[in-house]
């Protein structure tokens, strides 16, 4: 189990109960506080600078975002977390940031291709950018460059088969542009 104290970091209780509903792996929910933690910073960041943006749905969402890897490990998890966390009646907007989290978002033509239910899963919100963003800086419990993220998803390019390759510079595209909305969102670097 996760030990709160040496996260630093108040994971609410309802979060605490859904993760052991679902038997949430330890490294996962280890992996999501680090997520959240930076995703609230941006949060904070952004509103600070005039930006309206639901910190605790930030918190929330990355804290819950990758739950349907208590399910699955496989590509589909993040649709997988969104029918459980709208299963579980959570509010819609904690829902779509789990559910459009993955990369830097996937459309519906996309999604048909990897044999994903054929619906869009672009982030939106600027809560939902910030996590899915996050997520992409977070390898495993570390916080990565978004070069790094970046060179990983270039990488991807060689190892997917040809009819996907298309997705994957989609990918790169989406990657900078939300790397600059938030960078001038938040006046972080990345």
């Amino acid at each position: 189990m996760v030990n709160l104290e040496e996260s630093s970091f108040d994971v609410p209780k309802e979060v605490l109960k859904l993760w052991d509903k679902y038997g949430l792996p330890e490294n996962v929910r280890r992996h999501c506080i680090e997520v959240a933690k930076l995703a609230v910073e941006m949060a904070e960041r952004a509103r600070q600078n005039g930006y309206e943006v639901d910190v605790e749905a930030v918190k929330l969402g990355a804290l819950l975002h990758d739950i349907g890897r208590a399910k699955t490990h496989g590509l589909e998890h993040f649709v997988v977390s969104g029918e459980i966390l709208r299963n579980e009646g959570l509010d819609e907007k904690v829902v779509k940031i789990a559910e459009r989290h993955f990369s830097c978002g996937i459309t519906a033509e996309e999604a048909k291709v990897l044999g994903l239910p054929e619906r869009d899963f672009m982030p939106e919100t600027l809560e939902e950018k910030i996590v899915a963003f996050a997520d992409n800086l977070i390898f495993d419990r570390k916080r990565a460059s978004f070069e790094e993220f970046y060179r990983k998803l270039e990488e991807l390019k060689n190892r997917v088969e040809e009819n996907q390759k298309w997705i994957v510079e989609n990918s790169l595209k989406r990657a900078i542009r939300m790397r600059e909305e938030l960078e001038k969102v938040t006046g972080m670097k990345f």
